[in-house]
């Protein structure tokens, strides 16, 4: 007699890092302990690590099943009160499987189905093709979120790839890393509003886990925290999220078999070769129709594989990465819309965006000087900021003045010279000592320090050459193309000098210079 298929539940996540392989693990045991036959089926593809979190080595995986080397019987690890399949690392996508193995991976699917009560499917993170599939294969799923901002978006994305190929099973969500009850309903609420208002599913809340250090602690020691510590605060939690999930099954009486479900996604065509299988997943107990499968196995052996399209593929899966580019963009507008996040949460996500593509690009997506500028005519910034922006510009053009044109780097020097002193009244360095160093670097010809003696020895034979007023300031930045100029000021001047002058800074420093000079 053939008990009732078991019940499959998909547990997953839209970002990777969130707990979702602990959830599995430990809601597993928690099972199991309140009299429940639990496996879990590790499909997580890209990186298979259950029998790590139980410090399990498996000798064979389902890759040995699928190349029909063994069969679910010879890879099944007891651990802890449950089962585990260790999964295939590398396994893309179970839709582009050969003939025969898919044959395996349904005779596998069909013999777990008999045996257990619960199967427990750790899917990879994100919305891959091969996670919609388990998914869908799954008779209701559990999607993982954390309060952090790009779980929820991962998430919601998840649930509209799930929205595009028509699901309708339950979708139950647990909130990890939750302060309290309170914290877990409030996050719940504001992601299944979204998912409402956006996507038209209403997911169900099944519970939360307690923010609790003793996790990383019972994963560093590859111990579940259910056996690690049975009454911390996670344990307590996976305990309630495993009572309630029991009192959910029980309400589920015509869920369809496993390999019913998923010969529709990956076995259209193979003959119903499955309908009386009644082996046994556990080691030491035999098969009654052992050696009808072995047959099975010996001609699914034979048969020749059919080549996949690689080169279709391959483009199929340019297109669903453009369509999912694009979802994500209105997903993420969406989201910046959305009241009920705040500025900081939203800066925190596009921050983690625009990382990324610096890492890879070494460079921003948007003119960084534009946008500078829209901000400071924004007054935006506060003066702080604006202090500290420009000392890392003047500290950058002090170590980058080799890229940086000549012309230009004496323009912009004139130009910030010029403004100082029409702002203040006075020039922002030495004078005397700038006339000292542009002789010493032979920056001034011949015929200009001539030029200058003579000057000098003008103003040495004035009676009151204190008293010379000059009505404009004297610029000594440039004495090469300045100095006819200052000679016919001065010249013109030297005999009408009436009143002293109260501030004039440039002709005391020449007057200086002059004293130096002769010495």
């Amino acid at each position: 007699m053939i008990k009732r298929s078991a019940e499959v539940l998909a547990i997953t996540s839209g970002k990777g890092g969130v707990g979702k392989t602990t959830l599995t693990v430990n809601l597993g045991i928690a099972m199991a302990r309140q009299g429940k036959k639990v496996c879990l089926f590790d499909a997580d593809t890209n990186l298979a690590n259950i029998n790590i979190l139980l410090r399990e080595t498996p000798e064979y995986t389902l890759q040995h099943v699928l190349s029909g080397e063994k069969s679910i019987s010879d890879i099944v690890i007891n651990s802890n009160g449950i089962s585990l399949i260790p999964g295939a690392s590398g396994v893309v996508d179970f839709n582009g499987l050969e003939r025969p193995e898919q044959t395996y991976l349904l005779q596998a699917l069909a013999e777990l189905e008999q045996h257990y009560d619960v199967i427990l499917v750790d899917t990879s993170a994100g919305i891959h093709d091969n996670v919609l599939d388990f998914i869908e294969m799954a008779h209701q799923s559990i999607v993982l979120i954390t309060p952090e901002p790009t779980s929820l978006t991962d998430a919601f994305s998840l649930l509209r790839m799930l929205r595009k190929r028509k699901y309708r099973k339950r979708i139950n969500v647990v909130v990890n890393q939750a302060t309290s009850e309170f914290d877990a309903r409030k996050i719940f609420k504001r992601f299944s509003a979204a998912v409402a208002k956006y996507i038209g599913y209403h997911p169900a809340y099944l519970g939360f886990i307690n923010r609790d250090e003793l996790v990383s602690s019972a994963v560093c020691s590859q111990v579940p925290v259910r056996v690690y510590r049975p009454n911390a605060p996670s344990s307590r939690s996976f305990d309630r999220l495993s009572e309630h999930l029991i009192s959910l099954l029980i309400q589920q009486i015509d869920n369809k078999p496993l390999t019913g479900v998923w010969r529709k996604y990956i076995a259209d065509n193979i003959p119903d070769i499955l309908s009386d299988t009644d082996s046994s997943p556990v080691p030491g107990v035999v098969s009654e129709k052992k050696s009808d499968i072995e047959t099975v196995n010996r001609t699914s052996r034979g048969l020749k594989k059919q080549p996949a399209s690689s080169a279709k593929y391959i483009e199929d899966n340019i297109n669903s990465k453009k369509h999912l580019l694009a979802d994500h963009k209105q997903a993420l507008l969406e989201y910046i819309d959305d009241a009920s996040f705040s500025k900081q949460d939203i800066a925190l996500t596009l921050d983690h965006f625009i990382g990324v593509f610096f890492k890879r690009f070494k460079d921003y997506p948007s003119d960084l000087p534009e946008q500078i500028n829209d901000v400071l005519q924004l007054n935006a910034l506060p003066q702080e900021q604006i202090n500290k922006l420009l000392s890392v510009l003047m500290l950058f053009y002090k170590d980058n003045r080799i890229r940086i044109d000549r012309d230009f780097n004496a323009e912009f020097l004139n130009q910030q010279i010029d403004d100082y002193v029409n702002e203040y009244g006075k020039y922002p360095f030495d004078t005397v000592q700038a006339l000292m160093q542009s002789i010493s670097l032979a920056q001034i010809s011949n015929e200009a320090i001539l030029e200058l003696d003579s000057v000098l020895k003008l103003l040495s034979h004035s009676k009151s050459p204190s008293k010379l007023n000059i009505s404009e300031q004297v610029y000594v930045t440039d004495i090469e193309e300045d100095r006819k100029e200052l000679a016919s000021q001065i010249k013109e001047q030297i005999g009408a000098v009436q009143s002293p002058a109260s501030n004039d800074g440039s002709l005391k420093d020449s007057i200086q210079f002059a004293s130096r000079l002769s010495e």
